[in-house]
């Protein structure tokens, strides 16, 4: 599952800096990345001939965009965090969302924590989503990372007429390389952190609050549907500590 963000707040893309950048310039000397061919990725994964089908389905093209890394953007650098990459994944024109077995697949192919931003296919109606994952690096095997879950934006309408400034925002300011990994994942998450609430906290209480919400659906389902009054009552009540559960721990 990919979690979509809830935040009232609208989401802005980020601003990446052109000594960023990757690839060859063109006629007005913006780099345009290096291109990925679908075949490296399945070299490098492995993935199942069911995967590969939605790559041939889902996606038109992946550019390897951005590489931020303290060479690239000046930042510090961090002993679990090293780089971030930022991937562009256009859609083909008859696909309106990515499956999840894609991106797990280019995380599994390459040991660093990727940025993406997903493209559609729309020319009249141009929109991007930003996803990323919580991913850290395996304890037993430090070339392996570990996808925990992914977080998601809303898909935000783009410009015809690209004015970048007016439609993002330029990168956090941070200590370090982790710090901006920590304000990328968080700029997607569905619930803002607290005040000195570490990423992993954040994370946890994130999760604490789906299962709450899954448990609220559920009950509410058993309640429409059942007959005795006293038993609608009791579910009510129920209904209501989850309810506080769920308020309490939205609470900034």
């Amino acid at each position: 599952m990919v979690v979509q963000s809830e935040q009232t707040k609208p989401f802005i893309p980020f601003q990446f800096p052109e000594a960023a950048a990757l690839g060859v310039p063109d006629q007005y000397g913006k780099k345009q990345g290096q291109k990925i061919p679908k075949e490296t990725i399945y070299q490098q994964a492995n993935p199942t001939h069911a995967v590969k089908q939605l790559f041939v389905g889902q996606v038109e093209h992946i550019i390897w965009r951005y590489k931020l890394s303290t060479y690239t953007i000046n930042v510090a650098a961090s002993e679990d965090v090293h780089e971030i990459q930022v991937f562009d994944i256009q859609l083909k024109a008859d696909c309106d969302a990515l499956d999840r077995q894609v991106l797990e697949t280019l995380d599994k192919a390459i040991p660093s924590n990727i940025f993406y931003r997903i493209f559609n296919a729309n020319e009249r109606r141009p929109q991007l989503q930003c996803v990323m994952a919580y991913k850290r690096a395996n304890k037993r095997d430090t070339d392996v990372m570990v996808v925990q879950d992914y977080f998601s934006s809303e898909w935000t309408a783009l410009p015809v007429v690209e004015s970048v400034t007016e439609v993002t925002e330029k990168l956090p300011v941070v200590l370090n390389m982790a710090g901006l990994y920590t304000e990328l994942l968080r700029s997607l998450l569905p619930v803002p952190a607290r005040s000195g609430e570490r990423i992993d906290e954040q994370l946890s209480r994130i999760s604490e609050l789906s299962a709450l919400h899954g448990k609220l659906t559920q009950l509410q389902g058993q309640q429409r549907k059942e007959k005795q009054f006293n038993r609608k009552v009791e579910m009510n009540s129920q209904i209501n500590q989850l309810k506080q559960q769920i308020r309490s721990l939205q609470g900034i």
